[in-house]
C-alpha cells in the first residue's frame, strides 16, 4: 500500500510540552514490538488501543518514552495532528519562514503547518485571527477546546458541507446554548458522524479543553471516514491467525503472511479496549501497521463481514498444473481454483492436516473460497473423513497420556499438529522401550501416524540438559561448579567450552561470577555444563559520572551523576579498564580518578565491572543548546549524555565552513573531549551519500569516487578501520571493489570514510508492470525473469523527467534498479541507441553514423548481453550492416540486441 506519512526519526529540538503531539522534537520510543510506547501510557488505560495506532502510523509522537495523556493540548499542535491524520506532513516545507500577524502567535516550530492549514481551509483566517484577538494569550499555545475541535475534526474528514446544512440547527445537549453559533453545526455535525460524544450523556462542555487521549481517540476513531494510505500499513481479509503468523488476502487478490510477536496488539473496530488474538473473527477485513523492527505491531479487525462462502461436494481430483480442484455437486463438475503460490489449508475429519495429493476420489469436502477477487479463490478444503498416514519428525509441545492427545511441531516451518495416540502405540527412548509417561514436552521424535492415529513414537536421546540453583563456588582448576537447588549442594564438571551470560556484559567469563548468584545451566550429553546464566543481576551504565574521590586503603570510588546523586563502587582486582577502546592496566587507571574527571562505568550491585576513559562519544543528537552551549547525545537505547563546549571545530561533509549552531538533533556525530573529559573540542557530522567508483587504488588506500549526474570525481582515503560491505552485508576489502559499483558511503567530517556498502543493482528489460500490486517483471541477461515489489513513491527517472508512478514504466523498457543512501527506490528508465554495426576488434566494436558528432567506437565487456530476441550471440556473430540497439549505463554497454 503507498504511504502517504512516514516516520520521523530526527525532529527539531523545542520544549516537552510543545512536542508531546506535534513532534517537533524526539521521536517515539519503539519497544522490540509494537505495544504500546508510552511509559505513562499503562495497560489498561482507557486510551491504550487509540494512543498505540496512532504513534505507529506517525500521527503522534511522544518525547523521553512519555505521552502525558492528561495534559491538554495545544492548537496548534492538534492542527498538526490532523494534518498528519490526513496524510498531508509529508508535503509541508518545515524549512520555509512564515510570518503571521503579531497578534497571532504561532511557535516556529507549528507555523508551516498552520499555513498549509489555512491553505487548505482547514482553518480560516478571519475565523482564528478574530478568536486570537479576543483572547490575552498566543494562539498556539492556547489549549484546543471541545467545540474548536469538533470543527477541525469535520473539515479534516471533509464533511464542511454537512455542517453548512446543519447551520442553525440545535444539538440535542442540554449546555447547547453554551455553545458558540459558529461551531453548533459542527458539534452536530460530529455527532452525526458518531465521532463525539457528550462528557456526560447530557452536557457537551464546549469550552472544556481536551487533552491528549481524548484527542488520540477523537482522530483514530475517524480514520474510518478518510481514506489515507499511512506507512507502513496495509489492509485486507483475514485468511488465518496462527504460530505467530497472520495471513491477510489483499484487494488485488495477493496472499501475503506477516509476523506477529507477543508484543502485538490487537483491536476490534467496535471497542476502545485491545482484544486476545483468538476474538478475531476470520474472513473479516482489517488493518495491520508495521512497527520499526519490520514486525506487527497492531492489528485492528475493521467490519464483522464475511468475505467467503462455502461449497459442498465430493472431490474429483485436482490439477497442479492448473492450480485447482475439481469438485462434483449433484451431476455437474465444477473446477475451482486456488493460489498457485499459496496452496490451500487442507484438513482431514479429525483437524489433521494433510495434501491435496492424499484426498481420495469420492471424498466428501467443502472448499471455502474467497468473495474478493473477481475469481474466487479456494482458501481451505476441508475433507469430512480422516485419511492421515505418514512418519514425521518434531518437538513435543504437549502430551496428556490420560486423554492421549499429543501436540508437536515442526523445527523447520514452525507449524504445530494435534494428533489422537493409539492406547497400543509403542514407545522407544533411545531405541529402548520406554512406558508412555517417559514423553515430556520439549522432548525431540519420530513417530508414524496410521488411520489418522498415532502407532508409533520414539523419543531421541536429549541432546542437552538443564537445572538451576544459587551458585556456591566455580573451579577453574578442577573444572567444576557447585550450587545449591531446594537446599540440597550439587556439583557438576565444566564443559571443555563454557559460555557465561551475564545480562548488559559483553563477553562475561568464569571470574565474572559471584558466590549467592543465582543460576541457570545448560548441560550437554555427557552432563557437562556449557552455559551458565545469571538470572538474578544484569550489569547497567553510568555515563558521564563525576569523580567525587577514591578511597585506596578500602578500594572505594565515589562518583555523582548528573543529578547530583552519589554512587559508590568497590573496586576489586576484576574490574577491567578502558580508555577509548584500549585496555590499561589498574596502575595507569587508578592514576587517573582524579576528583572532577568524567568517566563511565559498568556495575552490578555495587561492584565495579569496568571503568571507560571516554574521550570519544558516538552518537544520535537529541538537543543543541546554542544559549547553554551544551550538546545532548543518544549514545544507545539507554544511554544518554549531555556535554559543554564553547567553539568546538566542526566538520560536515559538503559545508565548507561548519560551526556548532549546524548541529541539528538527529545528526549523527562524533564527539572529541579534551584532557579533562569537560568541554567538546570537535564535532564530525556523519553524512551519507551515494557514489559509483570510478577507480580503486588498493595499495594507496584510496577511492575515487563519483556522484551520480557528476561530472567529476573526488579522492577518498579509506581508514584501515572503515567498515566495507557488499551487497549482502558480508565483511569485504577493498580489492573487492572494482570500478563501476554503486556504492553508498558514510563520511565523518568533511572526508573521512568510516562505512561503504555496495548497492545491490538489477539491470533487464520490462516485462510486466502492475501498478496496483507495485511490481516489476524483469528479464534478465540469463535468461531468467524475476519480480520486484516496489516500495511506495519510487523515483523513476525517464525521459529526463522524474515520476513516482510505476505506470510509466513500458515492456521492453531497459532499466537498472537500486536503492538511494535513504533507502529510497530509484528505477532509472536506459534509452536504446538505433545503430548499424560495422566491425569488432578485440573488446570494442564500431558502428556506422550520420554525422561526426556521434560516437561510433563502443567498449563491451563478458558481462554485456549480446543477443537476437532469446539467442544469445557473440560479438563475431555480428556483421557488417546488422541493425542492432544498443544500451549504454555509466559508460558501459550493458545491452547489444540485434
Amino acid at each position: 500500500m503507498a504511504g502517504k506519512t512516514h516516520y520521523k526519526q530526527w525532529v527539531s529540538a523545542v520544549a516537552l510540552t510543545a512536542t508531546i503531539w506535534s513532534g517537533a522534537a524526539g521521536s517515539i520510543p519503539m519497544a522490540s514490538a509494537a505495544t504500546n510506547p508510552f511509559s505513562d501510557v499503562k495497560s489498561g488505560h482507557w486510551a491504550e488501543k487509540h494512543v498505540t495506532k496512532l504513534a505507529l502510523q506517525g500521527i503522534i509522537l511522544g518525547s523521553e518514552g512519555k505521552f502525558r495523556p492528561s495534559d491538554t493540548i495545544r492548537r496548534e499542535d492538534a492542527v498538526i495532528v490532523a494534518l498528519k491524520f490526513m496524510g498531508l506532513a509529508d508535503e509541508i516545507d518545515t524549512s520555509s519562514a512564515i510570518a503571521f500577524p503579531s497578534t497571532f502567535q504561532v511557535d516556529d516550530y507549528a507555523k508551516p503547518y498552520v499555513m498549509e492549514a489555512f491553505r487548505r481551509k482547514l482553518l480560516l483566517t478571519d475565523e482564528e485571527y478574530a478568536l486570537a484577538n479576543s483572547e490575552k494569550q498566543s494562539w498556539g499555545k492556547a489549549g484546543a477546546s471541545r467545540e474548536w475541535v469538533a470543527r477541525l475534526l469535520v473539515r479534516a474528514i471533509g464533511k464542511e458541507a454537512a455542517a453548512e446544512a446543519n447551520a442553525g440547527k440545535s444539538t440535542s445537549f442540554s449546555d447547547n446554548a453554551k455553545i458558540d453559533d459558529v461551531y453548533r453545526p459542527y458539534v452536530l455535525t460530529a455527532v452525526q458522524e458518531g465521532l463525539v460524544a457528550g462528557v456526560t450523556p447530557t452536557t457537551f462542555e464546549p469550552k472544556q479543553a481536551i487533552n491528549r487521549a481524548s484527542m488520540a481517540t477523537l482522530f483514530s476513531k475517524a480514520e474510518s471516514k478518510v481514506s489515507v494510505a499511512y506507512s507502513g500499513q496495509v489492509s485486507g481479509v483475514l485468511m488465518s491467525v496462527k504460530n505467530n503468523q497472520l495471513t491477510l488476502l489483499h484487494d488485488d487478490g495477493s496472499l501475503h503472511v506477516y509476523t506477529l510477536t507477543p508484543e502485538t496488539m490487537y483491536a476490534r473496530y467496535d471497542s476502545d479496549k485491545p482484544i486476545d488474538a483468538s476474538a478475531l473473527k476470520l474472513y473479516s477485513k482489517a488493518i495491520l501497521i508495521h512497527d520499526s523492527n519490520g514486525a506487527i505491531g497492531y492489528v485492528e479487525q475493521t467490519d464483522d463481514n464475511a468475505y467467503v462462502k462455502t461449497v459442498d461436494g465430493t472431490f474429483t481430483k485436482y490439477s497442479s498444473s492448473r492450480s485447482s480442484v475439481y469438485l462434483t455437486v449433484g451431476d455437474a463438475i465444477t473446477e475451482y481454483f486456488y493460489d498457485s503460490a499459496s496452496e490451500p489449508a487442507v484438513t482431514d475429519a479429525q483437524g489433521n492436516t494433510i495434501k491435496l495429493a492424499d484426498i481420495p476420489a469420492n471424498a466428501p469436502i467443502t472448499l471455502t473460497v474467497d468473495t474478493i477477487r473477481s475469481q474466487p479463490k479456494i482458501i481451505a478444503v476441508a475433507v469430512k473423513q480422516a485419511l492421515v498416514n505418514k512418519t514425521g519428525k518434531g518437538n513435543v509441545v504437549s502430551w496428556n497420556a490420560s486423554t492421549g492427545e499429543l501436540q508437536v511441531s515442526d523445527p523447520s516451518t514452525g507449524s504445530t499438529e494435534t494428533w489422537s495416540v493409539s492406547p497400543q502405540a509403542a514407545f522407544t527412548l533411545g531405541g529402548i522401550p520406554v512406558k508412555s509417561d517417559a514423553l515430556k514436552a520439549g522432548n525431540s521424535i519420530s513417530y508414524e501416524i496410521k488411520a489418522g492415529v498415532v502407532t508409533g513414537v520414539a523419543i531421541d536421546k536429549p541432546l542437552t540438559t538443564s537445572a538451576s540453583g544459587t551458585l556456591f563456588d566455580v573451579s577453574k582448576t578442577s573444572r567444576t561448579i557447585q550450587f545449591t537447588e531446594n537446599g540440597e549442594l550439587k556439583a557438576k564438571f565444566l564443559a571443555d567450552t563454557v559460555k557465561v551470560v551475564i545480562q548488559g556484559m559483553a563477553s562475561p567469563g568464569i571470574d565474572d561470577l559471584q558466590k549467592d548468584d543465582n543460576i541457570a545451566l545448560t548441560l550437554d550429553s555427557n552432563d557437562k555444563v556449557t552455559q551458565i546464566t545469571v538470572t538474578n543481576r544484569s550489569v547497567q551504565y553510568l555515563t558521564g559520572a563525576t569523580v567525587v574521590g577514591y578511597l585506596a586503603d578500602i578500594k572505594q570510588l565515589t562518583l555523582k551523576d548528573a543529578s547530583g546523586t552519589p554512587h559508590n563502587f568497590i573496586l576489586d582486582t576484576s574490574v577491567k579498564y578502558d580508555q577509548n577502546g584500549f585496555a590499561i592496566d589498574a596502575s595507569q587507571a587508578l592514576a587517573k580518578l582524579t576528583t572532577g574527571k568524567k568517566i563511565t562505568v559498568s556495575y552490578s550491585g555495587d561492584k565495579a565491572i569496568t571503568i571507560f576513559f571516554n574521550a570519544k562519544y558516538d552518537g544520535t543528537v537529541l538537543e543543541n543548546n546554542l544559549t547553554s552551549k551544551q550538546l545532548t547525545l543518544r549514545l544507545d537505547a539507554t544511554n544518554v549524555v549531555t556535554v559543554p563546549y564553547t567553539y568546538p571545530y566542526v566538520e560536515i561533509y559538503g559545508v565548507s565552513t561548519a560551526s556548532f549552531a549546524d548541529i541539528k538533533p538527529g545528526d549523527q556525530v562524533s564527539v572529541m573531549l579534551n584532557d579533562n573529559q569537560d568541554q567538546v573540542y570537535s564535532i564530525m557530522v556523519q553524512k551519507s551519500a551515494q557514489y559509483q567508483i570510478v577507480s580503486v587504488d588498493v595499495f594507496g588506500n584510496k577511492l575515487q569516487l563519483q556522484k551520480p549526474d557528476a561530472t567529476t570525481s573526488e579522492s577518498v582515503s579509506v581508514p584501515m578501520n572503515a567498515t566495507l560491505l557488499d551487497e549482502n552485508g558480508s565483511a569485504i576489502t577493498l580489492s573487492r571493489l572494482v570500478a563501476g559499483n554503486t556504492v553508498n558511503v558514510t563520511l565523518s567530517g568533511k572526508s573521512t570514510l568510516t562505512k561503504l556498502k555496495v548497492v545491490p543493482t538489477v539491470y533487464g528489460k520490462v516485462v510486466a508492470v502492475n501498478a496496483a500490486a507495485s511490481t516489476v517483471d524483469l528479464l534478465l541477461p540469463n535468461g531468467s525473469t524475476v519480480t520486484r515489489t516496489i516500495e511506495a513513491s519510487p523515483l523513476i527517472l525517464k525521459n529526463s523527467t522524474s515520476n513516482t508512478s510505476l505506470s510509466v514504466l513500458q515492456p521492453n523498457d531497459r532499466v537498472e534498479i537500486r536503492k538511494d543512501e535513504s533507502d529510497k527506490t530509484i528505477i532509472e528508465v536506459i534509452p536504446g541507441l538505433q545503430r548499424e554495426f560495422w566491425q569488432s576488434t578485440g573488446s570494442t566494436f564500431k558502428v556506422k553514423v550520420t554525422n561526426v558528432n556521434e560516437n561510433n567506437v563502443y567498449n563491451f565487456s563478458t558481462s554485456t548481453y549480446i543477443h537476437q530476441g532469446t539467442t544469445p550471440l557473440a560479438i563475431t556473430q555480428l556483421a557488417n550492416g546488422d541493425k542492432i540497439t544498443i544500451y549504454v549505463w555509466k559508460n558501459q554497454v550493458m545491452e547489444i540486441e540485434k
